[in-house]
């Protein structure tokens, strides 16, 4: 109850597996979109053969959000409460005001970029990249501090969750990547097939993201285990209730194994990189839903 009383919320509007997905997807979509970038934007390449192709994944994948979180709503036309050009109002100090606006400028900003370089104006495309990137960013960064916000949420209210949601988006991002690039390079001709090198070289940025995400898992373990008692509960959630989304499905399927992989032979040959991006696109999945039930647990019964 006291957790209620903060949260200024008598009743329960529970969030379930849709909106792990949501949290996923827009995630997704944000890394995919920043591999788009690295040809056209910043330069690299080698990287332009799949710009297109990845922009218009990233697109697709957002797409799909609003799908999500309209239905969540329960009523349909809620959704309209939040744009000012309807209701007359601006609720400027509220995170999901913002990222209303970004989830419904993002796509926009993506689909000028991706007619750029089906265009092949490299000027234009560079500055509307450039536009698009920042919300990419700013997109995912609005729902990593959507949850840290809300004080009733644990493990959510943590200043690292915007930092651990944008991490998690990059890799998740190129992981899926991967997997539907090398799905295509079967169905297309042989002067439209991706060299192989290209993924691997993917998978070493991969690699590196992967590190980093790592080291705020265990900071975070180390911040509940020696944190307040609402934290420890948290540990124990972990430990307990829910080891099969967080213990085994993210940290280790989707951060240890894919860690084995690349420091190994194995993360310089095709196949290898292909089975490190499943598994961490898997475990990034696992983690949206860790963090959604978890929070709504915590925060019913304790």
């Amino acid at each position: 109850m006291e957790h209620e009383i903060v949260a200024n919320a008598y009743h329960h509007a529970p969030w379930g597996t849709p909106i792990a997905v949501y949290f996923w997807l827009v995630g997704s979509s944000a890394g995919s979109f920043v591999i788009s970038s690295l040809g056209w934007v910043f330069g690299i390449k080698k990287y332009k053969p799949i710009s297109f192709f990845a922009s218009n994944l990233a697109i697709i994948q957002l797409l799909l959000v609003p799908i999500l979180l309209v239905f969540d709503l329960g009523q349909i036309m809620r959704f309209t409460h939040l744009y000012p050009i309807i209701t007359g109002f601006w609720h400027a100090s509220a995170p999901l005001a913002w990222g209303t606006a970004m989830v419904a400028s993002y796509p926009v900003g993506m689909s000028i970029y991706s007619y750029l370089i089906y265009r092949h104006n490299e000027t234009w495309a560079r500055v509307f990249g450039l536009i698009a990137v920042f919300q990419a960013i700013a997109t995912h960064w609005y729902t990593g501090i959507t949850m840290a916000l809300n004080p009733a949420r644990h493990p959510n209210h943590t200043a690292m969750a915007s930092i651990l949601f944008l991490i998690g988006a990059f890799i998740s991002g190129i992981g899926l990547l991967n997997i539907i690039l090398y799905v295509r390079n079967k169905f297309v001709s042989e002067d439209y097939k991706l060299d192989p090198s290209v993924i691997i070289d993917l998978g070493r940025l991969m690699k590196i993201g992967l590190l980093v995400d790592i080291f705020l898992v265990f900071l975070e373990f180390i911040h509940m285990t020696y944190g307040t008692e609402e934290e420890f509960q948290v540990l124990r959630l972990v430990m307990t209730v829910f080891s099969a989304p967080v213990l085994q499905l993210y940290i280790c399927i989707g951060l240890l194994i894919p860690l084995v992989i690349f420091i190994s032979p194995l993360g310089k040959k095709m196949w290898g990189v292909l089975l490190a991006s499943g598994l961490i696109a898997t475990g990034i999945f696992g983690m949206r839903v860790g963090w959604v039930l978890i929070s709504q647990f915590s925060q019913s019964f304790f």
